[in-house]
């Protein structure tokens, strides 16, 4: 059996981690912009990594024809994702 980048190194706890960073990934890059907070530049950009491994995890479940794995690795990520430009966007303008 295939072991994905979750099940070898951290478990069910990279879920939770790419749905948080999913919500608060693009609020951390819109405030990484400012000179004097350049590490939350660092911080928006890995969670947005993290949820781009995610949603790819999502796409192989798919395939796979895990629905509850296509849910928790894609379709939730990517409504949170939607969620938190929304809310970068309302922080920058």
């Amino acid at each position: 059996m295939s072991r994905d980048i979750y099940q070898t190194f951290i478990g069910a706890k990279g879920v939770a981690f790419a749905w948080i960073g999913a919500a608060i990934g693009p609020i951390f890059l819109v405030i990484g912009m400012a000179a004097e907070y350049r590490a939350h530049l660092a911080i928006g950009v890995v969670s947005l990594l993290l949820v781009a491994a995610s949603i790819f995890d999502g796409v192989r479940a798919l395939k796979a024809n895990s629905w509850s794995g296509v849910i928790a690795f894609a379709v939730v990520p990517i409504v949170l994702l939607v969620g938190g430009i929304v809310l970068a966007v309302m922080e920058a303008g």
